[in-house]
């Protein structure tokens, strides 16, 4: 009966043993795929940082100014250029043509709600 006994331990203590080994080298292999991911979000944090400063650098209004004016002809927008409203020609008054139809309440029926049963019509 002892002797059943002992094997049976023997065994779970291997079964254990066996256990424990595996999960450390999966804890071991999880930990240095951390280390991994870490490290190259740091390096993508430098990397964004160095591109937004490239970016700051290229959108500089200054040298954007110098840039059109040399390769683009462009020059600044004088005050001359704007005009005013007053300027502008009266809008044309609306035809009957253009007019939806209506219902006796002064509601769009229902062909001037729905374009494609409009177009379907005509």
């Amino acid at each position: 009966m002892i002797r059943h006994t002992t094997i049976l331990i023997l065994l779970l203590a291997g079964a254990l043993s066996l256990t424990l080994f595996t999960v450390k080298y999966h804890v071991q292999d999880l930990e240095q795929e951390l280390t991994d991911l870490d490290r190259s979000i740091a390096d993508d944090r430098q990397a964004i940082h160095v591109l937004k400063a490239e970016w700051s650098l290229l959108n500089d209004p200054e040298r954007l100014r110098l840039l059109s004016t040399r390769y683009l002809g462009m020059k600044p927008v004088e005050v001359e250029q704007f005009g005013d409203f007053d300027d502008l020609p009266e809008r044309p008054p609306k035809s009957p043509v253009n007019m939806p139809e209506t219902t006796e309440e002064g509601t769009p029926t229902a062909l001037q709600l729905n374009p494609i049963n409009a177009r379907a019509s005509e």
